[in-house]
This record gives structure tokens, sequence and C-alpha cells, in this order.
């Protein structure tokens, strides 16, 4: 069975070109992310530091498989685990929002 999202090798140009534009993106928002949280050095900021990293990630994985480094299987291990970061990281940035109003409701 192969997976229609993890062939190898570049066969398709448009699929290429998304990649890229995906990578450069979010490389950028996380060169973002990094300086406001070296700035700001709070717990929220690392969340979306984290958040930005896993999709830079998803990214990576994405563009090394289509050069045909990473196998189908590896490829739709690792891309299945960027999701789980990215979702513990949202879950995570949920909670300490909720914790940080009901502590400043409190004082």
């Amino acid at each position: 069975m192969t997976l229609l999202h993890a062939t190898t090798g570049v066969d398709s140009l448009s699929l290429l070109v998304f990649i890229t534009i995906a990578a450069l993106g979010t490389a950028l928002l996380l060169g973002i992310a990094i300086a406001a949280f070296i700035q700001r050095r709070s717990q929220s900021y690392l969340l979306v530091v984290l958040a930005f990293g896993a999709l830079f990630g998803r990214s990576v994985v994405a563009g090394v498989s289509m050069v045909g480094l990473l196998s189908p299987a590896t490829h739709h291990h690792l891309e299945h685990g960027m999701d789980v970061v990215l979702v513990a990281v949202v879950v995570a940035a949920v909670y300490y929002a909720r914790t940080m109003t009901e502590q400043s409701i409190q004082q």
C-alpha cells in the first residue's frame, strides 16, 4: 500500500513548491517566535515557539521525504509524531491561559 502523500522522489513540482513555501513561512514565523521568546522569556512564548517548531518540523519531514531520504513508513511516523507534539502544545497553551486567567481573577 502506497500512501499518496508519502511518495519518494520529486514527482510533483507543485507539491515541492507548496512544501518550500510552507517551510519558508514556518521558518520565518519560528524565527519571530524565538526572538519574542528571548525578549519576553515567558512560558506562553515558549509554547508558541514549540508549536511553530512542530509546524516547521512537518515541512522538513515532507521535504526530506520528497527527495527520497526517508522511507514512506518513517515519513508517516514522523509526521504523525509532529501532529502529537502540536496537539500537546496547543492543549498546554489553553491550559496555561486558563490557569493564568483564574489566577488573575483570584488576585
